[in-house]
């Protein structure tokens, strides 16, 4: 299965390109964009520690960070496709856009 025929990420490299591709497509201030770095941020040192072998298992530490991931690049593609995406993500995608919400 190629990585276009995929719909969740298959190992932590992935997430962090995705992430990268969600973050290139949006507008800066765009509370998803916001979010995305932060989360991005988080990942990309989230896959140093695992490659400096600072887990007692890396397998696990990254299976963890690829099905989360997963879950959130699932929630931002149904809110952006018109599906309805998962209720613990909504407040993020139906405000993404209010201006009283600024990023930190």
């Amino acid at each position: 299965m190629t990585t276009a025929q995929r719909t969740v990420p298959g190992d932590v490299d992935e997430v962090v390109a995705w992430m990268r591709a969600l973050d290139a497509s949006l507008p800066p201030h765009d509370g998803v964009a916001v979010f995305n770095r932060v989360y991005l941020s988080v990942t990309e040192e989230l896959r140093r520690l695992i490659a400096a072998g600072l887990f007692d298992d890396p397998d696990a530490a990254a299976a963890l960070d690829v099905r989360f991931a997963g879950r959130y690049l699932a929630a931002v593609g149904a809110g952006s496709g018109g599906r309805r995406a998962p209720a613990c993500w909504r407040p993020l995608l139906q405000l993404r856009g209010h201006r009283g919400v600024r990023p930190l």
